[in-house]
Protein backbone atom coordinates (compact mmCIF):
# COMPACT_ATOMS: atom_id res chain seq x y z
CA UNK A 1 0.00 0.00 0.00
CA UNK A 2 1.75 3.79 -0.94
CA UNK A 3 1.66 5.76 1.78
CA UNK A 4 2.22 9.11 2.26
CA UNK A 5 4.17 10.71 5.60
CA UNK A 6 0.09 11.34 6.78
CA UNK A 7 -0.67 7.23 6.10
CA UNK A 8 -2.93 8.47 3.91
CA UNK A 9 -3.63 6.85 -0.07
CA UNK A 10 -3.17 8.92 -3.15
CA UNK A 11 -6.13 9.70 -4.46
CA UNK A 12 -5.46 9.08 -8.42
CA UNK A 13 -7.72 10.36 -11.16
CA UNK A 14 -7.52 9.60 -14.78
CA UNK A 15 -9.76 12.17 -16.87
CA UNK A 16 -11.74 10.53 -19.50
CA UNK A 17 -9.45 6.83 -19.88
CA UNK A 18 -11.79 5.76 -22.02
CA UNK A 19 -11.96 7.91 -24.84
CA UNK A 20 -8.81 6.76 -26.63
CA UNK A 21 -7.06 3.88 -26.93
CA UNK A 22 -4.10 5.03 -24.90
CA UNK A 23 -5.13 2.81 -21.17
CA UNK A 24 -7.73 0.06 -22.64
CA UNK A 25 -9.78 -0.45 -25.98
CA UNK A 26 -12.62 2.17 -26.38
CA UNK A 27 -16.07 0.82 -26.50
CA UNK A 28 -16.09 1.53 -30.31
CA UNK A 29 -13.01 -0.65 -30.92
CA UNK A 30 -14.10 -3.41 -28.57
CA UNK A 31 -17.66 -3.75 -30.45
CA UNK A 32 -16.19 -4.10 -33.94
CA UNK A 33 -14.04 -6.48 -32.47
CA UNK A 34 -10.88 -4.19 -33.08
CA UNK A 35 -8.31 -4.82 -30.69
CA UNK A 36 -5.78 -2.41 -30.46
CA UNK A 37 -2.45 -2.01 -28.78
CA UNK A 38 -2.55 0.58 -25.47
CA UNK A 39 0.92 2.16 -24.64
CA UNK A 40 0.19 3.26 -21.41
CA UNK A 41 -1.48 0.10 -19.89
CA UNK A 42 0.66 -0.86 -17.48
CA UNK A 43 0.25 2.74 -15.98
CA UNK A 44 -2.90 2.20 -15.65
CA UNK A 45 -2.97 -1.31 -13.97
CA UNK A 46 -0.42 -0.57 -11.95
CA UNK A 47 -2.10 2.20 -11.09
CA UNK A 48 -5.35 0.12 -9.79
CA UNK A 49 -3.47 -2.43 -7.97
CA UNK A 50 -0.93 -0.04 -6.03
CA UNK A 51 -2.81 0.94 -3.31
CA UNK A 52 -3.72 4.40 -4.65
CA UNK A 53 -7.30 5.59 -4.63
CA UNK A 54 -7.86 5.46 -8.16
CA UNK A 55 -10.80 7.73 -9.97
CA UNK A 56 -12.36 7.63 -13.48
CA UNK A 57 -13.87 10.71 -14.89
CA UNK A 58 -15.83 11.66 -17.72
CA UNK A 59 -15.66 14.22 -19.72
CA UNK A 60 -16.98 16.60 -16.83
CA UNK A 61 -17.59 19.68 -19.20
CA UNK A 62 -20.92 19.82 -20.93
CA UNK A 63 -21.17 20.65 -24.42
CA UNK A 64 -24.16 23.04 -25.52
CA UNK A 65 -27.48 22.39 -27.12
CA UNK A 66 -29.02 19.05 -27.47
CA UNK A 67 -26.02 17.80 -28.54
CA UNK A 68 -24.21 18.42 -25.21
CA UNK A 69 -27.03 16.99 -23.64
CA UNK A 70 -27.38 14.00 -25.07
CA UNK A 71 -23.88 13.53 -24.46
CA UNK A 72 -23.21 14.33 -21.05
CA UNK A 73 -26.19 11.42 -20.80
CA UNK A 74 -23.97 8.91 -22.64
CA UNK A 75 -20.57 9.41 -21.55
CA UNK A 76 -20.82 8.34 -18.06
CA UNK A 77 -22.56 4.84 -19.66
CA UNK A 78 -19.94 4.41 -21.87
CA UNK A 79 -17.39 5.20 -18.76
CA UNK A 80 -19.05 1.87 -16.98
CA UNK A 81 -19.66 0.53 -20.25
CA UNK A 82 -15.60 0.77 -21.37
CA UNK A 83 -14.73 -0.95 -17.66
CA UNK A 84 -17.14 -3.95 -17.91
CA UNK A 85 -15.63 -5.10 -21.23
CA UNK A 86 -12.14 -3.87 -20.37
CA UNK A 87 -12.83 -6.46 -17.07
CA UNK A 88 -12.02 -3.72 -14.58
CA UNK A 89 -13.51 -4.42 -10.97
CA UNK A 90 -15.38 -1.59 -9.80
CA UNK A 91 -14.36 -2.59 -6.59
CA UNK A 92 -11.03 -1.27 -7.80
CA UNK A 93 -12.17 2.09 -9.18
CA UNK A 94 -14.29 4.79 -8.38
CA UNK A 95 -15.78 7.36 -10.63
CA UNK A 96 -16.46 11.29 -10.92
CA UNK A 97 -18.95 12.64 -12.95
CA UNK A 98 -19.36 16.64 -12.02
CA UNK A 99 -16.23 18.88 -11.35
CA UNK A 100 -16.85 19.32 -7.81
CA UNK A 101 -16.00 15.81 -7.44
CA UNK A 102 -12.56 16.87 -8.28
CA UNK A 103 -11.95 18.47 -4.79
CA UNK A 104 -10.64 16.38 -2.41
CA UNK A 105 -8.74 14.56 -4.52
CA UNK A 106 -5.01 14.36 -4.77
CA UNK A 107 -3.83 14.20 -8.67
CA UNK A 108 -5.56 14.11 -11.58
CA UNK A 109 -3.38 12.67 -14.82
CA UNK A 110 -4.35 13.73 -18.58
CA UNK A 111 -3.61 13.40 -21.93
CA UNK A 112 -2.75 16.19 -24.07
CA UNK A 113 -3.73 14.86 -27.43
CA UNK A 114 -6.86 14.88 -27.09
CA UNK A 115 -8.18 17.44 -24.59
CA UNK A 116 -5.57 20.46 -25.45
CA UNK A 117 -4.43 19.82 -28.77
CA UNK A 118 -5.25 17.78 -31.64
CA UNK A 119 -4.13 16.44 -35.10
CA UNK A 120 -6.63 19.75 -36.28
CA UNK A 121 -7.04 23.31 -35.68
CA UNK A 122 -10.60 22.94 -35.42
CA UNK A 123 -10.53 20.57 -32.91
CA UNK A 124 -7.38 21.43 -31.06
CA UNK A 125 -8.87 25.05 -30.30
CA UNK A 126 -11.89 23.78 -28.53
CA UNK A 127 -9.38 22.86 -25.58
CA UNK A 128 -9.51 26.26 -24.34
CA UNK A 129 -12.85 25.69 -22.67
CA UNK A 130 -11.67 22.42 -21.04
CA UNK A 131 -8.46 24.13 -20.29
CA UNK A 132 -10.55 27.60 -18.09
CA UNK A 133 -13.03 25.02 -16.82
CA UNK A 134 -10.46 23.14 -14.81
CA UNK A 135 -7.87 25.89 -13.95
CA UNK A 136 -9.45 27.01 -11.08
CA UNK A 137 -8.90 23.26 -9.80
CA UNK A 138 -6.64 23.12 -6.43
CA UNK A 139 -5.86 19.75 -7.37
CA UNK A 140 -2.60 18.63 -8.57
CA UNK A 141 -2.81 18.76 -12.76
CA UNK A 142 -0.58 15.86 -14.59
CA UNK A 143 -0.34 16.03 -18.03
CA UNK A 144 1.23 13.93 -20.46
CA UNK A 145 2.69 15.19 -23.59
CA UNK A 146 1.89 12.49 -26.38
CA UNK A 147 1.72 13.81 -29.63
CA UNK A 148 2.23 17.63 -28.85
CA UNK A 149 4.21 18.43 -31.83
CA UNK A 150 0.46 18.83 -33.09
CA UNK A 151 -0.73 22.62 -33.21
CA UNK A 152 1.83 23.68 -30.41
CA UNK A 153 1.38 26.76 -30.58
CA UNK A 154 -2.54 26.14 -29.66
CA UNK A 155 -1.47 23.50 -27.11
CA UNK A 156 0.85 25.52 -25.28
CA UNK A 157 -1.96 28.09 -25.31
CA UNK A 158 -4.37 25.90 -23.42
CA UNK A 159 -2.07 24.19 -21.13
CA UNK A 160 -0.76 28.04 -20.04
CA UNK A 161 -4.68 28.55 -19.02
CA UNK A 162 -4.58 24.64 -17.10
CA UNK A 163 -1.64 25.92 -15.52
CA UNK A 164 -0.61 22.39 -14.66
CA UNK A 165 2.05 21.12 -12.09
CA UNK A 166 3.81 18.78 -13.86
CA UNK A 167 4.02 17.21 -17.55
CA UNK A 168 5.78 13.64 -18.08
CA UNK A 169 6.79 12.51 -21.30
CA UNK A 170 9.40 9.43 -22.63
CA UNK A 171 12.08 12.12 -23.09
CA UNK A 172 12.91 15.22 -20.42
CA UNK A 173 11.38 17.57 -23.59
CA UNK A 174 12.19 20.50 -21.71
CA UNK A 175 15.95 19.63 -21.41
CA UNK A 176 16.03 17.93 -24.63
CA UNK A 177 13.66 19.38 -27.07
CA UNK A 178 14.58 22.60 -29.36
CA UNK A 179 11.02 22.05 -30.65
CA UNK A 180 9.35 21.84 -27.30
CA UNK A 181 11.49 24.83 -25.72
CA UNK A 182 10.23 27.12 -28.88
CA UNK A 183 6.53 26.53 -28.18
CA UNK A 184 6.54 25.39 -24.32
CA UNK A 185 9.30 27.39 -22.88
CA UNK A 186 6.55 29.69 -21.17
CA UNK A 187 4.62 27.05 -19.24
CA UNK A 188 7.92 27.28 -16.62
CA UNK A 189 6.48 23.75 -14.96
CA UNK A 190 8.79 20.79 -14.13
CA UNK A 191 8.93 17.70 -16.33
CA UNK A 192 9.19 14.04 -15.31
CA UNK A 193 10.98 11.60 -17.61
CA UNK A 194 7.80 8.69 -17.98
CA UNK A 195 9.44 5.74 -20.25
CA UNK A 196 7.48 3.29 -22.01
CA UNK A 197 7.47 -0.30 -20.07
CA UNK A 198 6.61 -3.24 -22.15
CA UNK A 199 3.19 -5.26 -22.15
CA UNK A 200 3.52 -8.68 -20.36
CA UNK A 201 3.48 -10.28 -23.19
CA UNK A 202 6.85 -9.18 -24.62
CA UNK A 203 9.38 -12.20 -23.77
CA UNK A 204 12.20 -13.54 -25.04
CA UNK A 205 10.82 -16.98 -27.08
CA UNK A 206 13.63 -17.77 -29.40
CA UNK A 207 17.87 -18.62 -29.43
CA UNK A 208 19.74 -16.08 -30.39
CA UNK A 209 21.71 -17.39 -32.85
CA UNK A 210 18.09 -19.28 -34.74
CA UNK A 211 16.62 -15.94 -35.53
CA UNK A 212 17.02 -14.45 -39.21
CA UNK A 213 20.30 -12.45 -39.50
CA UNK A 214 18.68 -8.85 -40.37
CA UNK A 215 16.99 -5.99 -38.60
CA UNK A 216 13.44 -6.22 -39.22
CA UNK A 217 12.50 -2.64 -39.07
CA UNK A 218 8.95 -2.20 -37.56
CA UNK A 219 5.78 1.26 -36.50
CA UNK A 220 3.63 3.09 -38.07
CA UNK A 221 3.86 6.15 -40.69
CA UNK A 222 1.67 8.43 -39.50
CA UNK A 223 -0.80 11.28 -41.29
CA UNK A 224 1.30 13.85 -42.95
CA UNK A 225 1.57 16.82 -40.74
CA UNK A 226 -0.13 19.54 -41.39
CA UNK A 227 0.75 22.46 -38.44
CA UNK A 228 2.04 25.20 -40.11
CA UNK A 229 5.07 25.53 -36.62
CA UNK A 230 5.64 22.00 -37.75
CA UNK A 231 6.60 22.30 -41.10
CA UNK A 232 8.48 25.79 -41.12
CA UNK A 233 10.36 23.93 -37.92
CA UNK A 234 11.63 21.06 -39.82
CA UNK A 235 10.63 20.94 -43.16
CA UNK A 236 9.17 17.84 -43.76
CA UNK A 237 5.49 17.26 -43.16
CA UNK A 238 6.10 13.63 -41.53
CA UNK A 239 6.33 12.75 -38.44
CA UNK A 240 8.60 9.74 -38.66
CA UNK A 241 10.51 10.67 -41.40
CA UNK A 242 13.03 7.58 -41.59
CA UNK A 243 10.14 4.89 -41.55
CA UNK A 244 9.23 6.52 -44.88
CA UNK A 245 12.68 6.38 -46.03
CA UNK A 246 12.79 2.88 -45.53
CA UNK A 247 9.01 1.98 -46.42
CA UNK A 248 9.98 3.38 -49.74
CA UNK A 249 13.06 1.99 -50.61
CA UNK A 250 12.83 -1.54 -48.60
CA UNK A 251 13.69 -3.03 -52.13
CA UNK A 252 17.32 -1.87 -51.97
CA UNK A 253 18.07 -3.51 -48.48
CA UNK A 254 16.55 -7.26 -48.84
CA UNK A 255 20.03 -8.57 -47.79
CA UNK A 256 19.51 -6.49 -44.76
CA UNK A 257 16.14 -5.36 -43.66
CA UNK A 258 12.62 -6.86 -43.48
CA UNK A 259 10.33 -3.83 -43.48
CA UNK A 260 7.29 -4.20 -41.86
CA UNK A 261 6.40 -0.47 -41.77
CA UNK A 262 3.14 0.79 -42.08
CA UNK A 263 1.43 3.79 -43.87
CA UNK A 264 -1.59 4.99 -42.43
CA UNK A 265 -1.79 7.30 -45.34
CA UNK A 266 -3.01 4.94 -47.57
CA UNK A 267 -6.01 4.46 -45.46
CA UNK A 268 -6.91 7.96 -45.15
CA UNK A 269 -7.21 8.01 -49.20
CA UNK A 270 -9.49 5.49 -49.15
CA UNK A 271 -11.71 6.89 -46.12
CA UNK A 272 -11.79 9.92 -48.13
CA UNK A 273 -13.27 7.90 -51.14
CA UNK A 274 -15.97 6.03 -48.90
CA UNK A 275 -17.16 9.41 -47.34
CA UNK A 276 -17.42 10.80 -50.78
CA UNK A 277 -20.66 8.60 -50.70
CA UNK A 278 -24.48 8.74 -50.18
CA UNK A 279 -25.33 9.22 -46.19
CA UNK A 280 -26.54 5.11 -46.04
CA UNK A 281 -23.16 4.34 -47.54
CA UNK A 282 -21.46 6.49 -45.18
CA UNK A 283 -23.27 5.24 -42.12
CA UNK A 284 -22.46 1.60 -43.05
CA UNK A 285 -19.20 2.34 -44.09
CA UNK A 286 -18.27 4.13 -40.22
CA UNK A 287 -20.19 1.11 -38.91
CA UNK A 288 -18.33 -1.38 -40.58
CA UNK A 289 -14.59 -0.10 -41.27
CA UNK A 290 -11.74 -1.56 -40.16
CA UNK A 291 -9.03 0.74 -37.78
CA UNK A 292 -6.57 2.08 -40.17
CA UNK A 293 -3.74 -0.39 -38.41
CA UNK A 294 -5.62 -3.34 -37.90
CA UNK A 295 -3.75 -5.06 -40.37
CA UNK A 296 -0.68 -4.16 -38.85
CA UNK A 297 -1.75 -4.91 -35.41
CA UNK A 298 -3.12 -8.52 -36.24
CA UNK A 299 0.98 -9.37 -36.82
CA UNK A 300 2.11 -11.16 -33.91
CA UNK A 301 4.79 -8.39 -33.06
CA UNK A 302 6.44 -10.54 -30.22
CA UNK A 303 7.02 -13.71 -32.69
CA UNK A 304 8.09 -10.55 -35.22
CA UNK A 305 10.86 -9.63 -32.56
CA UNK A 306 11.98 -13.14 -32.04
CA UNK A 307 12.69 -13.78 -35.19
CA UNK A 308 15.12 -11.77 -36.02
CA UNK A 309 18.42 -10.66 -34.58
CA UNK A 310 18.04 -6.95 -34.56
CA UNK A 311 15.23 -4.29 -34.85
CA UNK A 312 14.55 -0.19 -35.39
CA UNK A 313 11.68 1.83 -34.81
CA UNK A 314 12.83 4.92 -35.79
CA UNK A 315 11.77 7.74 -33.24
CA UNK A 316 9.36 10.56 -33.86
CA UNK A 317 11.55 13.70 -35.55
CA UNK A 318 10.01 15.78 -32.62
CA UNK A 319 12.13 14.04 -29.95
CA UNK A 320 9.94 11.28 -28.97
CA UNK A 321 10.79 7.57 -29.04
CA UNK A 322 8.56 4.56 -30.30
CA UNK A 323 7.25 1.97 -27.96
CA UNK A 324 8.68 -0.74 -29.97
CA UNK A 325 11.84 0.08 -28.76
CA UNK A 326 11.69 -1.26 -25.00
CA UNK A 327 9.11 -4.18 -26.44
CA UNK A 328 11.50 -5.77 -29.07
CA UNK A 329 14.67 -5.41 -26.34
CA UNK A 330 12.19 -7.29 -24.09
CA UNK A 331 12.33 -10.25 -26.74
CA UNK A 332 15.85 -10.09 -26.87
CA UNK A 333 16.59 -8.45 -30.24
CA UNK A 334 19.08 -6.24 -30.49
CA UNK A 335 18.02 -2.26 -30.96
CA UNK A 336 19.25 -0.14 -33.47
CA UNK A 337 18.33 3.55 -32.27
CA UNK A 338 19.65 7.08 -31.83
CA UNK A 339 22.08 8.28 -30.08
CA UNK A 340 20.21 10.76 -27.92
CA UNK A 341 19.68 11.87 -24.46
CA UNK A 342 16.21 9.80 -24.89
CA UNK A 343 18.05 6.82 -24.37
CA UNK A 344 20.91 8.04 -22.02
CA UNK A 345 18.34 9.49 -19.69
CA UNK A 346 17.01 6.65 -18.74
CA UNK A 347 20.22 4.68 -18.20
CA UNK A 348 20.85 2.79 -21.76
CA UNK A 349 24.44 3.12 -22.59
CA UNK A 350 25.16 3.03 -26.34
CA UNK A 351 27.20 -0.17 -27.72
CA UNK A 352 26.44 -1.39 -24.36
CA UNK A 353 22.31 -1.92 -24.55
CA UNK A 354 22.05 -0.86 -27.53
CA UNK A 355 23.64 0.09 -31.41
CA UNK A 356 23.56 3.69 -31.57
CA UNK A 357 23.60 5.37 -35.22
CA UNK A 358 23.06 8.81 -37.28
CA UNK A 359 19.48 8.50 -38.00
CA UNK A 360 20.22 8.39 -41.79
CA UNK A 361 19.77 5.09 -43.80
CA UNK A 362 23.58 4.75 -44.71
CA UNK A 363 24.53 4.72 -41.63
CA UNK A 364 21.64 2.57 -40.27
CA UNK A 365 22.79 -0.42 -43.03
CA UNK A 366 26.31 0.29 -42.83
CA UNK A 367 26.07 -0.44 -38.80
CA UNK A 368 23.30 -3.58 -39.84
CA UNK A 369 25.98 -5.61 -42.06
CA UNK A 370 28.86 -4.68 -39.64
CA UNK A 371 27.31 -6.95 -36.99
CA UNK A 372 25.99 -8.87 -39.40
CA UNK A 373 29.35 -10.49 -39.55
CA UNK A 374 30.32 -10.01 -35.91
CA UNK A 375 27.11 -11.57 -34.42
CA UNK A 376 28.91 -12.41 -31.47
CA UNK A 377 29.24 -8.58 -30.87
CA UNK A 378 25.37 -8.48 -31.46
CA UNK A 379 24.19 -11.25 -29.51
CA UNK A 380 25.99 -9.43 -26.18
CA UNK A 381 24.62 -6.15 -26.57
CA UNK A 382 20.86 -7.93 -27.75
CA UNK A 383 21.54 -9.70 -23.94
CA UNK A 384 22.42 -6.53 -22.19
CA UNK A 385 19.24 -4.49 -23.84
CA UNK A 386 17.01 -7.49 -22.76
CA UNK A 387 18.60 -7.44 -18.79
CA UNK A 388 17.86 -3.53 -19.32
CA UNK A 389 13.95 -4.20 -20.24
CA UNK A 390 13.40 -6.58 -18.25
CA UNK A 391 15.27 -5.42 -14.47
CA UNK A 392 15.16 -1.63 -15.11
CA UNK A 393 12.34 -0.59 -17.30
CA UNK A 394 9.77 -2.98 -15.90
CA UNK A 395 6.44 -1.51 -14.63
CA UNK A 396 6.78 -2.18 -11.26
CA UNK A 397 10.17 -0.37 -11.30
CA UNK A 398 9.07 2.75 -13.19
CA UNK A 399 5.55 3.53 -12.47
CA UNK A 400 6.27 2.84 -8.66
CA UNK A 401 9.15 5.76 -9.16
CA UNK A 402 6.67 7.86 -10.92
CA UNK A 403 3.50 7.52 -7.68
CA UNK A 404 6.44 7.76 -5.06
CA UNK A 405 7.67 11.21 -6.80
CA UNK A 406 3.53 11.98 -7.07
CA UNK A 407 3.35 11.07 -3.62
CA UNK A 408 5.94 13.37 -2.47
CA UNK A 409 5.47 16.28 -4.02
CA UNK A 410 1.80 16.21 -2.42
CA UNK A 411 3.47 16.29 0.55
CA UNK A 412 5.50 18.87 0.29
CA UNK A 413 2.54 20.77 -0.78
CA UNK A 414 0.75 19.81 2.60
Amino acid sequence: MLESATSRRLKFVFFRPHANIWFKNPVRNILRKQLLPNKYAPLFDYAINSGAEVYLTTALLRGTGLKGFIKSILDPLELLLWCLLNKISFSKVHFIFRKNSLRGKDVLFMMHYGNFTYETKEVAVLGKKLAEYLSDLKIYKVVHMTHYAYNPTIGAHNLKILDPDLLVAENNLSANSIFFNKFFADLNRNFFLLPYTPASKFIRKAQFRDRANKIVVTGSITFKMKGEEFLEFYGVDELQPLRRTLFENAGEYTDEMECLVSDLNASRIESHKADRKNFIQKIVNRLTSKHPQMNYYKKDIVATYNSYTMFAVPEEICDLPAIGFIEGMACGCAYFGLENPMYRDIGMIPNVHYVPYDGTVSDLMNKVRHYQKNIGQLEQIANCGYEFAINQLNSKIVYKSFIDQLQVNMNARA
